[in-house]
């Protein structure tokens, strides 16, 4: 009565224990993915803070306090373009107030790399911030003219270098570069890819003891084709994530397709956000 009952028994309960596992597993990388999508809102919200403080400064003439916090702000590399150029926009005007003209070119310059079709609007803007503009766009058209020269060399890797986050795990990198959907992303099938390896290596093990152990034909057969899968499993998921870290390496240098980051450009009140697919 006991050989009969006991390995029918062991089977089911090794069977709710790895479904149990599996819902676990599964439960834990949806709180994963829904706690990064609230850290990200959170410094979404808390960067739109600080560009209203920047511009609230300007406008009540603190121009040095203004400055300073536009610049603090603009330290953080992974700062989406659209929060750049505001950034950007009021500390240039901050310069052009206390009359610092080569420095305020300087940033109206990287606001037109960033967005070639940026304008100020005619009427709100003083005509001492417009003429500094006018001669920031006379530069870049300049630099543009040098870029597209047959001599100028390519420049493939984003402008501030490849950082060490690179090798440590996919989509760390992007992040930094100011690419967050795709960082988020990488980072996200990292920890899902990682996690299933993790996970189906744990089944196999307890599969192949469950196998060893089996004391009948038939049982020792079920129980080594779930050891097979859990294998199989084991094997697909650490390729996947193989994959998606030599991705992200070559990514971070050439910035490979699919683009997924927004690439927003203002001109006056008007906002258009274009998101680049690979045809």
């Amino acid at each position: 009565m006991k050989s009969s009952a006991n390995p029918y028994n062991r089977q089911k309960e090794f069977g709710v224990v790895s479904q149990s596992a599996l819902l676990g597993f599964v439960l834990m990388c949806v709180l994963l993915f829904l706690g990064t999508q609230v850290i990200l809102a959170q410094t979404t919200a808390r960067v739109d803070s600080v560009v209203a403080l920047v511009q609230e400064l300007y406008e009540q003439g603190s121009y040095l306090s203004s400055e300073v916090e536009a610049r603090r702000l603009l330290e953080n590399r992974s700062l989406p373009d659209s929060m750049r150029v505001r950034a950007e926009q009021y500390l240039a005007f901050s310069l052009v107030a206390q009359a610092k003209n080569a420095g305020a070119i300087d940033h109206f310059v990287t606001i037109l790399k960033i967005d070639s079709a940026f304008v100020l609007d005619p009427i709100l803007t003083s005509p001492k911030i417009l003429t500094v503009f006018g001669e920031a766009r006379k530069q870049y058209g300049t630099l543009k003219i040098s870029e597209h020269s047959p001599f100028h060399p390519v420049q493939r890797l984003p402008d501030h270098g490849v950082t060490f986050r690179t090798i440590l795990f996919p989509g760390w990198e992007q992040i930094y570069q100011g690419r967050p959907v795709k960082g988020y992303s990488l980072i996200g099938a990292g920890i899902l890819s990682l996690g299933a390896t993790v996970f189906f290596d744990r089944e196999r093990r307890s599969a192949k003891e469950d196998y060893l152990a089996a004391n009948t034909p038939d049982l020792a057969t079920s129980k080594y084709t779930r050891y097979n899968n859990n294998y199989k499993a084991e094997y697909y998921s650490l390729a996947a994530f193989l994959a998606i870290y030599v991705y992200s390496q070559f990514d971070a240098f050439f910035d490979l397709p699919p683009r997924l980051d927004p690439a927003i450009s203002q001109s006056g009140s008007n906002v258009q956000i274009t998101l680049h697919f690979p045809l």
